[in-house]
């Protein structure tokens, strides 16, 4: 029941949440890669000369920087050795939404000129993050990304092989396939390979759709006392800002950071009294979001706290490297490389799902149309039993044709999933027909996992019952048609008699045996 359930909303979530899913991953793999890109298409704006004299000071490149704009510098990125540029915003006048992003010269305090992508990659971000519709994309997109958590869950379980310890059953596709059998094979193994990549987006995509969940993180990891760790997001001040003192800023960040600073990003307060935050990367930093944390006064340089990445405990580096564990930079090149490819193959499971569901529904409509064929038996004869096991519904498919061509005979006929057919069905039944199909390598489908587990290993004296089976599988497996073969197996040594060679068995065939042609079983 567990496993029906959990189907019926797998497949109905698929249908519902899966294009919002493949939109945001085909969005996130596109600015997985933002930087590299912008500088392969600016490379005369975002990479700049090296010189030895090194970058200016915070204090020369504002003065020159405000000096030039009118406005007051609000953050400054700054990378001291890498040759990339460097990036300013100012405090935008009051009313006015927040100023434009630009980039520099770290060694003159020139600008570079403008960049061409930059507002492509911010509108691929918003969509990524809010499907560019606000507080209701947003609501959207993190309902979707907890239904990929469910996805991620819910497929293992639907998908755990009964031989958990074959790594062939989890990890391998066999591209000689066709049909639907090749779409579950890349929907559900492809779905293996990306199941940790996809949890790890999901459960850190989280932190940016809901303020519940990012601040239970932070009560989870945080190193921060009790009644530091949540702070409630309120409206920013209004106000003059205070009056900075780079000098005794970098003064302060060059002392505590020492000569292994890689890179500073300075946020100015909003207004007076508050203080200024400083993030910077030391050389050693094992990964870009490894940052170290300063809170100062703006106008004496004074340090209020200082945040050491080295020191933190394991919960609170990952509380502080979301955003990398979220691109994958966590774990260097590779790791931004295999999040890419999971975002890029997201439509995947969107596609395959629906031809899954597609091909499930149109073999239920068969199953109806074959069903419908069929009338109330008006013989007194004893019925004939038709038991079926199918996993996509192809099985139950024929078991109903089967049942109407027996009709048409005028022979009466029972149809039942094999998983409800009893110990006494059996031993009362004169006549049974078995149509089974088998799932992977030699295991029952669903449907037929408690017939297997429940009757198939007792003893029964079946002497007085005249049984064929027809058995479904592909002979690509090296167990081909192993449940079919246990069943047949099964029913001759509980005393059966076969009407006809199982896995053999044409349309002609079995009507030869249904009227009673074919008693040699040859």
């Amino acid at each position: 029941m567990l496993k029906k359930t959990l189907f019926q909303l797998h497949w109905f979530f698929g249908i519902s949440a899966g294009l919002v899913l493949a939109l945001m991953g085909i969005a996130g793999a596109a600015v997985s890669f933002q930087d590299e890109i912008l500088r392969a298409l600016n490379p005369n704006e975002l990479i700049v000369q090296k010189r030895e004299a090194g970058v200016l000071p915070p204090a020369e490149l504002v003065r020159k920087l405000e000096a030039r704009e009118g406005r007051t510098v609000s953050r400054l990125w700054v990378e001291r050795e890498s040759g990339n540029a460097a990036r300013v915003l100012f405090t935008p006048p009051a009313g006015e939404p927040r100023a434009q992003l630009r980039y520099f010269d770290p060694y003159t305090g020139d600008y570079v000129g403008d960049v061409v992508g930059q507002e492509v990659f911010d509108f691929i971000l918003q969509f990524h993050r809010f499907l560019v519709m606000g507080e209701t994309g947003r609501q959207i997109t993190g309902a979707c990304t907890l239904i990929l958590v469910f996805f991620c869950l819910s497929g293992l379980y639907l998908r755990w092989p009964r031989q958990v310890a074959s790594w062939r059953a989890w990890l391998a596709v066999d591209w000689r396939k066709k049909g639907r059998s090749f779409n579950w094979d890349l929907h559900s193994v492809f779905g293996t390979w990306c199941l940790l990549a996809y949890l790890l987006s999901a459960l850190t995509g989280l932190t940016w759709s809901y303020d519940w969940y990012s601040q239970g993180l932070i009560r989870l990891l945080s190193d921060a006392p009790q009644n530091e760790r949540v702070r409630k997001r309120g409206p920013t001040p209004e106000g003059a800002a205070q009056v900075a003192n780079y000098d005794a800023i970098w003064s302060s960040i060059y002392s505590n950071a020492g000569p292994g600073l890689s890179a500073y990003n300075i946020r100015m307060p909003a207004v007076a009294g508050q203080p200024a935050t400083v993030y910077y990367l030391l050389k050693d930093s094992p990964h870009d979001r490894a940052v170290n944390q300063l809170n100062l006064d703006p106008a004496t340089g004074e340090v209020t706290a200082h945040d050491r990445y080295a020191s933190k405990t394991l919960g609170a580096r990952l509380l502080t490297s979301v955003y990398a564990l979220h691109t994958g930079s966590y774990f260097g090149l590779a790791g931004r490389i295999i999040l890419t490819v999971s975002s890029v193959l997201m439509p995947l499971f969107f596609i395959t799902g629906w031809l899954l569901y597609l091909d499930r529904r149109r073999k239920k409509r068969q199953v109806r149309d074959a069903r419908k064929g069929l009338s109330n038996p008006t013989s007194d004869a004893p019925a004939w039993l038709i038991g079926f096991a199918s996993q996509s519904g192809f099985a139950e498919q024929l078991a109903w044709q089967t049942a109407g061509q027996l009709q048409a005979a005028g022979l009466p006929v029972k149809v039942q999933p094999l998983g409800s057919v009893s110990q006494d069905e059996l031993r009362q039944s004169e006549n049974a027909l078995f149509v089974v199909s088998t799932f992977g390598d030699g295991e029952a489908p669903d449907n037929a996992r408690g017939f297997e587990r429940s009757v198939l290993g007792q003893d029964l004296s079946l002497k007085g019952l005249n049984y064929s089976v027809l058995a479904l599988g592909d002979r690509q497996y090296e167990h081909f048609c192993g449940f079919a073969r246990r069943l047949h197996f099964w029913l001759t040594h509980q005393g059966g008699h076969r009407c006809s060679p199982p896995w053999k068995w044409t349309a002609a065939t079995r009507l030869r045996c249904c009227t009673g042609n074919n008693s040699s079983g040859n």
